[in-house]
């Protein structure tokens, strides 16, 4: 259905460019149009995020070598963070072994909780990655795991189960719910263990992956 939709919005965009084209339009038609054409494609990057939510991205599981994947993402999700004028602090342990994962659907997750936790940090919080291998958590000797905290904010124990939900979101109206559904939803694909804790002003999600 989300495909058949976005066919559809393909459509409106396609003939609202072609409107946007002609050299007579008025200036109030142009504004209105073009309206149109970014509304319906917002409407269909929503419908793109709707699909790994209700499970429908495909997995292709492989060996991912995280000395070389590391680099490249954690710049990404420092850009993300630093562009909301947070602090950003990453700590990678050495010689990381290579995981089993999709190497998308694992910075579709990353890029989720790190959305998340800028968005939770609010304008004077602090967001962190670490990423650390064997005993450093929960003495998971054949796991790498990656945690992604911020300061500033607390999920009340009653509603840590409740984040994972679909549309469930304690922010405001213009949020959908579904970035985290998406990150489990991902997680639970690849066999990995996503799960959240919360207290003194800390919330820390933290994802676990099997070594190869």
């Amino acid at each position: 259905m989300t495909h058949k939709l976005n066919n559809l919005l393909a459509v409106i965009q396609g003939f609202s460019s072609l409107v946007l084209m002609q050299e007579d339009l008025d200036e109030m038609s142009k504004e209105n149009v073009q309206q149109m054409k970014e509304a319906a494609g917002t409407a269909s990057e929503l419908g793109e995020r709707i699909l790994p939510a209700a499970g429908c991205s495909r997995v292709d599981l492989a060996e991912v070598v995280l000395e070389d994947s590391v680099p490249l993402l954690a710049t990404r999700l420092r850009a993300r963070v630093e562009g909301a004028n947070l602090p950003f602090h990453l700590h990678v342990s050495e010689n990381l072994p290579p995981i089993v994962a999709d190497s998308d659907r694992l910075r579709v997750i990353l890029d989720e909780l790190v959305n998340n936790a800028v968005e939770a940090a609010g304008s004077r919080g602090e967001v962190t990655l670490e990423i650390a291998h064997g005993q450093a958590y929960d003495g998971l000797a054949n796991r790498v795991t990656f945690q992604v905290r911020n300061t500033e904010s607390e999920i009340p124990e009653d509603k840590l189960r409740e984040v994972f939900k679909p549309f469930y979101t304690t922010k405001d109206t213009s949020h959908m719910g579904i970035g985290l559904t998406t990150a489990s939803v991902l997680a639970g694909h690849m066999g990995m263990d996503l799960g959240v804790k919360s207290e003194g002003r800390v919330t820390t999600f933290q994802v676990t992956a099997k070594t190869a």
